[in-house]
C-alpha cells in the first residue's frame, strides 16, 4: 500500500514540475516575443517612420499575462512581499496561529478573485481589441489561469510547512 501512496505523490509531483516548467517557458516566451516586438517598433517608427500600430496592443497585453504569472511564480517561490517582524517575535504556537490565518484570508481572497476574473472573462467574450481585433476574453484568461497557478503553488508551500513543521513557518 506505501508503494500505491508514493506513487501517487510522485505522479503529483512530476505533474506541479511540468506546471512549474510551462509557467516558466510561457513566461520567457511572452518576455522575448515582447521585447522583440518592441524593438521592431522602436526600429519602425523613428528609423523607418512607418507606425505600426499593432505592436502597442500587443505588448499591453502581453505584460497583463506576464504580470499574472509572475504572479504564480512568485507564490511558488514565496517571494511576496511581507512584513513579519512582529510575528516571527511571538512565541512557535502563535506564529503558526498567524501563519494560518493569513493563510485562509489569502485562499479566500484568491477563490473570490477567481470567481470574479471569471465573470471578468465572460464580459470579455463580447469584447474586441481595436487594432488586433482579438477577443479580450483569450487576454483576460490570464488571470483565472495566475489564481489557478497560485493556488496550486500556495498549496504547495502550505504542506510543505505542515511537513516539515519549521520553527518560523514564514521563512
Amino acid at each position: 500500500m506505501g508503494g500505491t501512496e508514493e506513487g501517487g505523490v510522485g505522479v503529483i509531483k512530476t505533474g506541479l514540475r511540468v506546471l512549474d516548467w510551462f509557467c516558466d517557458i510561457t513566461s520567457l516566451t511572452i518576455l522575448y516575443v515582447t521585447v522583440v516586438v518592441i524593438f521592431v517598433q522602436v526600429i519602425c517608427r523613428y528609423v523607418l517612420e512607418v507606425a505600426l500600430p499593432w505592436t502597442e496592443e500587443f505588448a499591453r497585453f502581453a505584460f497583463l499575462w506576464l504580470i499574472f504569472l509572475a504572479n504564480a511564480m512568485a507564490e511558488r517561490q514565496k517571494e511576496h512581499f511581507r512584513v513579519s517582524y512582529f510575528v516571527e517575535q511571538a512565541p512557535r504556537r502563535l506564529r503558526y496561529g498567524f501563519w494560518a490565518a493569513g493563510e485562509i484570508l489569502i485562499f479566500t481572497f484568491f477563490i473570490w478573485l477567481f470567481m470574479d476574473s471569471l465573470a471578468f472573462v465572460q464580459m470579455g467574450k463580447r469584447m474586441i481589441s481595436p487594432v488586433m481585433q482579438l477577443r479580450l476574453d483569450w487576454i483576460y484568461w490570464g488571470l483565472p489561469a495566475a489564481v489557478i497557478l497560485s493556488l496550486l503553488n500556495r498549496s504547495r508551500n502550505i504542506v510543505a510547512v505542515l511537513c516539515e513543521r519549521p520553527d518560523n513557518p514564514f521563512a
